[in-house]
Protein backbone atom coordinates (compact mmCIF):
# COMPACT_ATOMS: atom_id res chain seq x y z
CA UNK A 1 0.00 0.00 0.00
CA UNK A 2 2.83 2.57 1.32
CA UNK A 3 4.37 1.55 -2.80
CA UNK A 4 1.34 2.26 -4.28
CA UNK A 5 1.25 5.61 -2.51
CA UNK A 6 4.86 6.78 -3.04
CA UNK A 7 4.03 5.71 -6.85
CA UNK A 8 0.62 8.44 -7.19
CA UNK A 9 2.22 11.08 -5.57
CA UNK A 10 5.83 11.07 -8.02
CA UNK A 11 3.27 10.94 -10.74
CA UNK A 12 1.32 13.88 -9.33
CA UNK A 13 4.75 16.14 -8.61
CA UNK A 14 5.79 15.21 -12.00
CA UNK A 15 2.53 16.12 -13.31
CA UNK A 16 2.89 19.36 -11.31
CA UNK A 17 6.29 19.73 -12.58
CA UNK A 18 6.02 19.56 -15.84
CA UNK A 19 2.49 21.52 -16.81
CA UNK A 20 4.14 24.88 -16.58
CA UNK A 21 6.35 23.90 -19.64
CA UNK A 22 3.82 22.81 -21.63
CA UNK A 23 1.31 25.53 -20.83
CA UNK A 24 4.16 27.66 -21.86
CA UNK A 25 4.91 26.19 -25.26
CA UNK A 26 1.07 27.81 -26.21
CA UNK A 27 1.45 31.13 -27.44
CA UNK A 28 -2.32 32.94 -26.49
CA UNK A 29 -2.35 35.84 -28.98
CA UNK A 30 -5.58 38.66 -29.28
CA UNK A 31 -6.87 39.66 -32.69
CA UNK A 32 -8.70 43.48 -32.31
CA UNK A 33 -10.16 45.37 -35.03
CA UNK A 34 -14.02 47.35 -35.56
CA UNK A 35 -15.68 45.95 -37.75
CA UNK A 36 -18.98 44.46 -36.57
CA UNK A 37 -19.25 40.55 -36.55
CA UNK A 38 -20.93 39.82 -39.86
CA UNK A 39 -18.30 41.89 -41.64
CA UNK A 40 -15.72 40.32 -43.86
CA UNK A 41 -13.12 42.02 -42.25
CA UNK A 42 -14.70 39.90 -39.28
CA UNK A 43 -14.91 36.89 -40.99
CA UNK A 44 -10.73 37.40 -42.23
CA UNK A 45 -9.61 37.90 -38.39
CA UNK A 46 -11.22 34.48 -37.79
CA UNK A 47 -9.73 33.10 -41.03
CA UNK A 48 -6.53 34.01 -39.48
CA UNK A 49 -7.34 32.74 -35.79
CA UNK A 50 -7.81 29.33 -37.49
CA UNK A 51 -5.04 29.55 -39.66
CA UNK A 52 -2.27 29.61 -37.12
CA UNK A 53 -4.62 27.53 -34.82
CA UNK A 54 -4.03 24.65 -37.22
CA UNK A 55 -0.32 25.80 -38.61
CA UNK A 56 1.33 25.38 -35.62
CA UNK A 57 -0.36 22.42 -34.28
CA UNK A 58 -1.90 24.27 -31.52
CA UNK A 59 0.30 26.28 -30.60
CA UNK A 60 -0.67 29.56 -31.33
CA UNK A 61 -4.62 30.11 -29.68
CA UNK A 62 -5.82 33.64 -30.88
CA UNK A 63 -9.15 35.05 -29.85
CA UNK A 64 -10.65 38.17 -31.81
CA UNK A 65 -12.44 40.80 -30.79
CA UNK A 66 -14.88 42.75 -33.15
CA UNK A 67 -16.30 46.37 -32.93
CA UNK A 68 -14.02 47.73 -31.10
CA UNK A 69 -13.89 45.60 -28.46
CA UNK A 70 -10.13 46.74 -27.39
CA UNK A 71 -10.65 50.26 -27.62
CA UNK A 72 -10.42 52.37 -30.59
CA UNK A 73 -8.24 51.90 -33.90
CA UNK A 74 -5.50 54.40 -32.25
CA UNK A 75 -5.45 52.74 -29.02
CA UNK A 76 -5.12 49.49 -30.05
CA UNK A 77 -2.27 50.48 -32.07
CA UNK A 78 -0.89 51.75 -28.88
CA UNK A 79 -1.13 49.07 -26.86
CA UNK A 80 0.81 47.00 -29.95
CA UNK A 81 3.69 49.01 -29.49
CA UNK A 82 3.99 48.63 -25.86
CA UNK A 83 3.02 44.86 -26.37
CA UNK A 84 0.15 44.74 -24.51
CA UNK A 85 -1.71 43.46 -27.55
CA UNK A 86 -0.57 41.14 -30.19
CA UNK A 87 -2.43 41.98 -33.61
CA UNK A 88 -5.33 44.27 -35.59
CA UNK A 89 -6.74 45.42 -38.26
CA UNK A 90 -6.73 48.80 -39.15
CA UNK A 91 -8.06 51.31 -41.41
CA UNK A 92 -4.84 52.85 -43.21
CA UNK A 93 -6.19 56.33 -42.23
CA UNK A 94 -5.62 55.43 -38.57
CA UNK A 95 -2.06 54.36 -38.98
CA UNK A 96 -1.09 57.58 -40.77
CA UNK A 97 -0.76 59.08 -36.81
CA UNK A 98 2.14 56.17 -36.58
CA UNK A 99 2.87 55.63 -40.22
CA UNK A 100 2.78 58.62 -41.97
CA UNK A 101 4.17 57.15 -45.22
CA UNK A 102 1.11 54.72 -45.70
CA UNK A 103 -1.01 57.43 -46.04
CA UNK A 104 -0.12 57.18 -49.74
CA UNK A 105 -2.83 54.30 -49.71
CA UNK A 106 -5.55 56.49 -48.76
CA UNK A 107 -5.01 59.71 -50.56
CA UNK A 108 -8.28 61.30 -52.14
CA UNK A 109 -9.15 60.43 -55.63
CA UNK A 110 -5.53 59.01 -56.30
CA UNK A 111 -6.00 55.71 -57.37
CA UNK A 112 -8.60 54.65 -60.92
CA UNK A 113 -8.37 51.04 -59.93
CA UNK A 114 -7.96 49.03 -56.48
CA UNK A 115 -5.70 47.07 -58.13
CA UNK A 116 -3.32 50.41 -58.65
CA UNK A 117 -2.69 50.49 -55.03
CA UNK A 118 -1.85 46.77 -54.63
CA UNK A 119 0.35 47.03 -57.41
CA UNK A 120 2.45 50.05 -55.71
CA UNK A 121 2.52 47.83 -52.50
CA UNK A 122 3.84 45.00 -54.03
CA UNK A 123 7.03 47.04 -55.29
CA UNK A 124 9.40 49.74 -54.35
CA UNK A 125 7.38 52.19 -52.79
CA UNK A 126 5.43 49.11 -50.79
CA UNK A 127 8.47 47.83 -49.23
CA UNK A 128 9.87 51.48 -48.38
CA UNK A 129 5.88 52.02 -46.82
CA UNK A 130 7.06 48.70 -44.92
CA UNK A 131 10.17 49.38 -43.49
CA UNK A 132 8.56 52.07 -41.79
CA UNK A 133 6.04 50.33 -39.50
CA UNK A 134 9.50 48.66 -37.63
CA UNK A 135 10.77 51.75 -35.92
CA UNK A 136 7.31 52.65 -34.44
CA UNK A 137 7.42 49.39 -32.83
CA UNK A 138 4.92 48.10 -35.32
CA UNK A 139 5.20 45.00 -38.23
CA UNK A 140 3.52 45.38 -41.30
CA UNK A 141 1.40 42.10 -42.24
CA UNK A 142 -0.34 42.68 -45.62
CA UNK A 143 -3.25 44.91 -46.30
CA UNK A 144 -6.70 44.48 -47.69
CA UNK A 145 -9.55 47.00 -49.25
CA UNK A 146 -13.08 47.32 -48.98
CA UNK A 147 -13.39 49.18 -52.13
CA UNK A 148 -13.44 52.79 -53.27
CA UNK A 149 -15.66 54.66 -50.84
CA UNK A 150 -18.63 56.65 -52.13
CA UNK A 151 -20.74 59.58 -50.21
CA UNK A 152 -23.76 58.24 -48.55
CA UNK A 153 -26.26 61.13 -47.20
CA UNK A 154 -29.94 61.09 -45.84
CA UNK A 155 -31.12 64.39 -47.60
CA UNK A 156 -29.57 64.13 -51.28
CA UNK A 157 -27.42 62.64 -53.79
CA UNK A 158 -23.84 64.74 -54.55
CA UNK A 159 -24.03 65.06 -58.43
CA UNK A 160 -21.26 68.78 -57.81
CA UNK A 161 -18.36 69.54 -55.79
CA UNK A 162 -21.10 72.47 -54.90
CA UNK A 163 -23.57 69.96 -53.31
CA UNK A 164 -20.21 69.42 -50.51
CA UNK A 165 -20.94 72.85 -48.14
CA UNK A 166 -24.89 72.39 -47.21
CA UNK A 167 -24.27 68.90 -46.06
CA UNK A 168 -22.96 68.30 -41.91
CA UNK A 169 -20.49 65.88 -43.11
CA UNK A 170 -19.30 63.14 -40.39
CA UNK A 171 -15.67 62.83 -40.52
CA UNK A 172 -13.19 60.27 -38.37
CA UNK A 173 -11.00 62.08 -36.12
CA UNK A 174 -7.83 61.89 -38.77
CA UNK A 175 -6.01 65.00 -40.21
CA UNK A 176 -6.02 64.01 -43.86
CA UNK A 177 -9.69 63.45 -43.99
CA UNK A 178 -10.25 67.03 -42.46
CA UNK A 179 -8.06 68.25 -44.75
CA UNK A 180 -9.94 66.55 -47.67
CA UNK A 181 -13.23 67.74 -46.62
CA UNK A 182 -12.42 71.42 -45.89
CA UNK A 183 -10.86 71.11 -49.20
CA UNK A 184 -14.04 69.99 -50.96
CA UNK A 185 -16.03 73.03 -49.04
CA UNK A 186 -17.19 71.47 -46.11
CA UNK A 187 -17.57 71.62 -42.67
CA UNK A 188 -16.71 68.35 -41.35
CA UNK A 189 -17.91 67.10 -37.86
CA UNK A 190 -15.91 64.58 -35.89
CA UNK A 191 -17.28 61.62 -34.38
CA UNK A 192 -16.54 57.79 -33.77
CA UNK A 193 -18.09 55.17 -35.27
CA UNK A 194 -20.00 54.25 -32.45
CA UNK A 195 -21.88 57.24 -32.55
CA UNK A 196 -22.23 57.80 -36.33
CA UNK A 197 -25.26 55.72 -36.87
CA UNK A 198 -27.59 57.77 -34.04
CA UNK A 199 -26.19 60.67 -35.38
CA UNK A 200 -27.75 60.39 -38.72
CA UNK A 201 -30.85 59.78 -37.39
CA UNK A 202 -31.25 62.57 -34.75
CA UNK A 203 -29.96 64.86 -37.86
CA UNK A 204 -26.55 65.67 -35.93
CA UNK A 205 -25.17 64.57 -39.37
CA UNK A 206 -26.44 64.37 -42.78
CA UNK A 207 -23.53 62.42 -44.69
CA UNK A 208 -20.63 59.97 -43.87
CA UNK A 209 -18.25 58.50 -46.65
CA UNK A 210 -18.02 54.67 -46.74
CA UNK A 211 -17.79 51.91 -49.28
CA UNK A 212 -20.99 50.22 -50.79
CA UNK A 213 -19.62 47.02 -48.72
CA UNK A 214 -18.80 48.78 -45.54
CA UNK A 215 -22.66 50.53 -46.04
CA UNK A 216 -24.47 47.38 -47.01
CA UNK A 217 -22.16 45.07 -43.81
CA UNK A 218 -23.06 47.53 -41.11
CA UNK A 219 -26.49 48.56 -42.25
CA UNK A 220 -26.35 52.33 -42.47
CA UNK A 221 -28.82 51.97 -45.08
CA UNK A 222 -31.41 52.32 -42.32
CA UNK A 223 -30.48 55.47 -41.76
CA UNK A 224 -29.02 56.99 -45.03
CA UNK A 225 -31.16 57.28 -49.06
CA UNK A 226 -28.67 58.26 -51.58
CA UNK A 227 -25.17 56.98 -52.83
CA UNK A 228 -23.04 58.79 -54.82
CA UNK A 229 -19.88 56.56 -56.19
CA UNK A 230 -17.29 58.78 -57.20
CA UNK A 231 -13.74 56.94 -55.92
CA UNK A 232 -13.28 59.13 -53.28
CA UNK A 233 -10.20 56.74 -52.23
CA UNK A 234 -10.13 53.82 -51.34
CA UNK A 235 -10.36 52.60 -47.73
CA UNK A 236 -7.16 50.18 -46.91
CA UNK A 237 -7.68 47.85 -43.83
CA UNK A 238 -3.64 46.81 -42.54
CA UNK A 239 -2.87 43.92 -40.90
CA UNK A 240 -0.27 45.06 -38.12
CA UNK A 241 1.66 43.07 -35.51
CA UNK A 242 3.51 43.95 -32.08
CA UNK A 243 7.00 43.90 -32.82
CA UNK A 244 7.14 43.09 -29.44
CA UNK A 245 5.01 40.14 -30.00
CA UNK A 246 6.74 38.71 -32.92
CA UNK A 247 10.49 39.16 -31.54
CA UNK A 248 9.78 37.18 -28.63
CA UNK A 249 8.15 34.13 -30.85
CA UNK A 250 10.27 30.62 -31.17
CA UNK A 251 10.68 31.42 -35.26
CA UNK A 252 9.04 28.85 -36.57
CA UNK A 253 5.82 30.36 -34.94
CA UNK A 254 6.91 33.78 -36.26
CA UNK A 255 6.90 32.72 -39.54
CA UNK A 256 3.79 31.27 -39.49
CA UNK A 257 2.59 34.42 -37.89
CA UNK A 258 3.86 36.60 -41.10
CA UNK A 259 2.59 33.97 -43.66
CA UNK A 260 -0.74 34.02 -41.48
CA UNK A 261 -1.36 38.09 -41.64
CA UNK A 262 -0.40 38.23 -45.80
CA UNK A 263 -2.85 35.19 -46.35
CA UNK A 264 -5.27 36.68 -43.93
CA UNK A 265 -5.64 39.90 -46.09
CA UNK A 266 -5.71 38.07 -49.48
CA UNK A 267 -8.74 36.00 -47.73
CA UNK A 268 -10.27 39.32 -46.32
CA UNK A 269 -10.30 41.62 -50.24
CA UNK A 270 -11.71 38.41 -52.05
CA UNK A 271 -14.35 38.13 -49.26
CA UNK A 272 -14.72 41.42 -50.19
CA UNK A 273 -14.86 41.25 -53.74
CA UNK A 274 -16.98 38.38 -54.16
CA UNK A 275 -19.69 40.22 -51.85
CA UNK A 276 -19.74 43.51 -53.76
CA UNK A 277 -19.88 41.39 -57.23
CA UNK A 278 -23.35 39.29 -56.02
CA UNK A 279 -24.98 41.07 -53.78
CA UNK A 280 -24.03 44.56 -52.58
CA UNK A 281 -24.94 46.94 -54.77
CA UNK A 282 -28.14 45.21 -55.93
CA UNK A 283 -29.24 44.48 -52.62
CA UNK A 284 -29.08 48.59 -51.67
CA UNK A 285 -31.16 49.34 -54.54
CA UNK A 286 -33.66 47.04 -53.72
CA UNK A 287 -34.05 48.42 -50.17
CA UNK A 288 -34.39 51.73 -51.36
CA UNK A 289 -30.71 53.25 -51.64
CA UNK A 290 -30.99 55.89 -54.88
CA UNK A 291 -27.57 55.53 -56.70
CA UNK A 292 -25.78 57.98 -58.91
CA UNK A 293 -22.35 57.96 -60.29
CA UNK A 294 -20.56 61.04 -60.23
CA UNK A 295 -19.27 62.43 -63.61
CA UNK A 296 -15.97 62.53 -64.84
CA UNK A 297 -16.19 66.11 -65.69
CA UNK A 298 -17.04 66.45 -61.88
CA UNK A 299 -14.47 64.67 -60.52
CA UNK A 300 -12.23 66.18 -62.20
CA UNK A 301 -12.92 69.43 -60.18
CA UNK A 302 -12.68 66.90 -57.32
CA UNK A 303 -9.17 66.10 -57.58
CA UNK A 304 -8.43 69.67 -58.39
CA UNK A 305 -9.74 70.70 -55.04
CA UNK A 306 -7.92 68.24 -53.05
CA UNK A 307 -4.46 69.02 -55.09
CA UNK A 308 -3.40 71.22 -52.04
CA UNK A 309 -3.79 68.45 -49.85
CA UNK A 310 -1.66 65.88 -51.63
CA UNK A 311 1.03 69.04 -52.10
CA UNK A 312 0.67 69.12 -47.95
CA UNK A 313 0.56 65.37 -47.48
CA UNK A 314 3.70 64.93 -49.54
CA UNK A 315 5.83 67.05 -47.18
CA UNK A 316 4.54 64.44 -44.46
CA UNK A 317 5.02 61.62 -46.44
CA UNK A 318 8.46 62.59 -47.55
CA UNK A 319 8.92 63.90 -51.02
CA UNK A 320 10.94 61.57 -52.43
CA UNK A 321 8.84 58.67 -51.88
CA UNK A 322 5.28 60.32 -52.89
CA UNK A 323 7.14 61.63 -56.16
CA UNK A 324 8.01 58.00 -56.47
CA UNK A 325 4.68 56.72 -56.13
CA UNK A 326 2.94 59.10 -58.43
CA UNK A 327 5.82 57.99 -61.24
CA UNK A 328 5.03 54.55 -60.97
CA UNK A 329 1.15 55.26 -61.45
CA UNK A 330 1.85 57.66 -64.25
CA UNK A 331 4.03 54.31 -65.65
CA UNK A 332 1.77 51.46 -64.71
CA UNK A 333 -1.15 53.38 -66.29
CA UNK A 334 0.99 53.65 -69.92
Amino acid sequence: MKKWWVSLLTVVVLGFICFPAWAADVVRMRFGHVAPPMHAQAKAAEYFAQYVEKESGGRIKCSTHPQGQLGSHIQMLESLQVGTLEMVSVAGSALTEFVPEIALTSMAFLFDTEDEMYALMAGPVGKKIEAAFEPKGLVYGGIADHGFKAFLNRKGPVTRIEDMGPFKWRVIPNELFLDNYEAMGASPITLPWPEVFSALQRGVIDGIDLTPNECWGAKTYEALKYMSLCKLGLNPQVYVASQVFLENLPEDLRQIMVKGMADAAQWHTAKIRQEDATVVLPDLKDKGFVINQVADAELARFRKAVAPVHQKWREKIGPALFDEALAFLKANRK
